[in-house]
């Protein structure tokens, strides 16, 4: 219900992930981000731009926080992942609507009577839990791409043609464990997944990547660097962690050989290769053509040797867009996807080529009412798809990435207009991703490393570019603050570039093997011949570690499984502490853990409660990888931290105004409903930012 009339009418909240105040105020300094600075000028923050962030410092619970303004063991988004209710071997994404235990301020404005947006929240608010004609929602899924969970029908990927290469072949996204029959030398560039790497299938996967890397090294040149490799689970008793950085996401690599066979006419001096897409299930026909000058500089793509419509006509180095079909249960599936011809050997001999994650331009499963997909794709095109394959790639990262993400910021602010101007929307929740997930890719790099191919002042060039399109995409409703709007403009966290080697502890796919195997809380089963199972023998286990900051014991009377007696669970917690506060850093010789709480203390940081975990941790600053298992004050090389931003601007709120107030990431929520007249959300723990209201309260 209205509570008042308000101090705004209208009010944009431009949520930005990843977005850290300490980079952003540098850049600012130095004249780069001029549409952050109008708004800083125009509207209140603190100096140094710092929201005060809730904790674990990743996605799902701070945008639920940030939506309902109460902390995540209120709001029940605890951690990335959660567990199935009926088999605790199962962890589920934590971004669906189903797990979120308080109100988001967007059931309050909607069912207040102000017609309101949900555009890609990933934290709640998918699906949609009231049903006022007034609330918008679309997506909220994921994060990454908009839509992109439900639309994404193919990954990013590399096509790699060479007259080096032998025969076609295809990297598997899908890559089996490391207990699996095969050449040794190439078992370090396969991280464990589910299952025990026993099955034909996963034999048969083995084999297929196999053979795609020594095509690899034979076309490309090169060995990428074993340091590279994700294997935390088993093989890596010191948690050391890095990416494929090296390695594309996706690749497929084909023979260029002479055009021949093909049912249309083609010039004769053509050349042709294969491009393996669709995980591996399609082949696409591509002809390599020469200029009038008799240099090779056009790749066309073709459905098949039959059809003459090319699917794309890519030219060296131009951006393009792409229409295709994937199979799918009905037949065939439009999708959309962006491509780059990245290099092309004047004599034909060597084509790379990048595209983007095909997009689905005919599923409308996260949009509400569904009848608003078709209307803005026929006006807009389907959503903007975007890359993270960049790893360690300056091309990529710059001329891929990046582009992709103006395209996509692009879009969505054209959508949110639309929704403005046409559906006659006044207040917009949105989020933005390209923060985070760009600096997933470069964020390690920031300080050099013995594993660096870039300088860190390159490095630092990449994360430039990355702020840059954040700030177009803010000028783009700057606007607003002359229209009556209030503009809120925050992060959920950064991340950090840390000042020494990092540390693995917590894993995206639930459970962390370090240093909780060495210890022996956590027990792997064994297969017939002693090798150990990505499988957790819960009959010997006695606690777990998950992503990013929890720990449980598996429990009597709780658990499924539970081993540990009830009147010893404290002095397990205890002895568990102990070792964490002497888990030393291999190089360092310095502690890793910075705090170890019991689920009693830990309410202290949100983290308590009967949803929370039985202990909770935090990484030391010197040690966090990107984001998550830090605090959120943490400060990292590069002016780098883990601290969210907060700017507001506009009606109702001061201008050119600094406030010594923590303004904290509960309040948000709070302050955006005092803004516009309406009920706090009824689980809300924080309180208005009174402090930065232009009408006293």
């Amino acid at each position: 219900m209205l509570r008042n009339k308000g101090l705004s009418e209208k009010v944009l909240l431009l949520g930005v992930d990843g977005m850290d105040p300490r980079f952003t105020k540098r850049l600012v300094n130095e004249g780069k981000l001029p549409n952050v600075k109008k708004l800083i000028e125009r509207g209140a923050c603190r100096d140094d731009l710092v929201l005060l962030g809730a904790n674990p410092t990743i996605t799902p619970p701070m945008w639920a926080t940030l939506a309902t303004g109460a902390y995540p063991m209120t709001h029940g988004i605890m951690d990335y992942n959660l567990s199935a209710e009926d088999d605790k071997d199962i962890t589920l994404g934590a971004f669906s609507s189903r797990f979120l235990k308080a109100q988001p301020l967007w059931n309050v404005t909607a069912e207040s009577g102000k017609k309101t947006l949900v555009m890609h929240w990933p934290g709640g608010s998918f699906p949609p839990t009231s049903d006022s004609e007034n609330l918008i929602t679309i997506d909220g899924s994921s994060p990454g791409a908009c839509c992109a969970w439900s639309s994404v029908r193919d990954l990013d990927m590399l096509y790699v043609a060479s007259t080096k290469a032998t025969k076609p072949s295809y990297m598997p996204m899908s890559i089996v464990t490391t207990d699996v029959e095969g050449d040794e030398e190439l078992k370090f560039a396969l991280p464990p997944t589910s299952g025990n790497g026993k099955s034909p299938e996963a034999k048969e996967k083995l084999q297929h990547y196999q053979q795609w890397y020594k095509e690899f090294i034979n076309v490309e040149g090169y060995q990428p660097d074993k340091s590279f490799v994700v294997d935390n689970i088993v093989k890596d008793p010191k948690g050391l962690m890095w990416f494929l950085a090296d390695f594309p996401t996706g690749c497929s690599i084909s023979p260029i050989a002479p055009a021949h066979d093909w049912e249309f006419e083609i010039p004769a001096d053509a050349k042709e290769f294969m491009i393996i897409t669709f995980y591996g299930k399609v082949m696409r026909q591509a002809l390599i053509l020469k200029n009038e000058q008799g240099v090779y500089d056009k790749v066309v793509i073709y459905k098949d040797k039959k059809t003459s419509e090319p699917i794309a006509v890519l030219e060296n180095d131009v951006f393009t867009g792409v229409y295709d079909t994937v199979p799918s249960a009905n037949g065939e599936e439009k999708v959309y996807r962006n491509m780059r011809l990245l290099k092309i050997a004047e004599d034909g001999s060597y084509v790379r080529i990048w595209a983007s994650r095909g997009m689905s331009c005919e599923d409308d499963s996260v949009w509400f009412p569904k009848s608003l997909f078709k209307e803005v794709v026929d006006r807009f095109g389907p959503p903007q798809p975007t890359s993270q394959m960049s790893g360690n790639d300056k091309d990529l990262i710059l001329k891929c990435n990046n582009e992709q993400w103006i395209k996509a910021a692009d879009w969505q602010s054209k959508v949110m207009h639309y929704m403005i101007e046409e559906k006659g929307v006044e207040v917009i929740f949105s989020h933005m991703h390209n923060v985070d997930l760009q600096s997933h890719n470069y964020m390690k790099y920031m300080k050099n490393r013995d594993t660096s191919r870039y300088d860190e002042s390159e490095v630092v060039k990449f994360a430039e570019a990355t702020y840059k399109v954040t700030d177009d995409y803010l000028g783009s409703f700057m606007h607003l603050l002359d229209e009556g709007w209030s503009i809120l403009l925050f992060s959920d966290h950064a991340l950090i570039s840390a000042e020494e080697e990092a540390v693995s502890l917590g894993d995206n796919t639930g459970v962390c093997m370090n240093p909780f195997k060495e210890w022996g809380y956590t027990v792997l089963k064994k297969d017939e011949n002693g090798k150990e199972l990505y499988e957790i023998d819960w009959s010997k286990t006695k606690a777990i570690m998950t992503r990013s900051n929890s720990i449980y014991i598996n429990l009597k009377g709780r658990d499924p499984y539970g081993i540990v007696d009830p009147a010893d669970k404290y002095e397990l917690e205890e002895e568990i502490i102990t070792k964490l506060y002497g888990y030393i850093h291999p190089k360092t010789g310095k502690r890793i853990i910075a705090l170890a709480l019991h689920n009693k203390d830990a309410v202290l940081l949100g983290l308590g409660g009967p949803m929370g975990s039985d202990i909770v941790f935090v990484v030391h600053e010197s040690y966090v990888e990107d984001h998550g298992a830090g605090l959120s004050t943490a400060w990292g090389y590069n002016d780098t931290s883990l601290s969210p931003i907060f700017i507001a601007a506009g009606q109702g709120i001061k201008e050119n105004f600094r406030t010594d107030r923590y303004i904290r990431e509960v309040d948000v929520a709070p302050t955006a409903a005092v803004l516009l007249g309406v009920d706090f959300p009824d689980k809300c723990e924080g309180a208005p930012a009174y402090q930065i209201f232009s009408e006293n309260m």
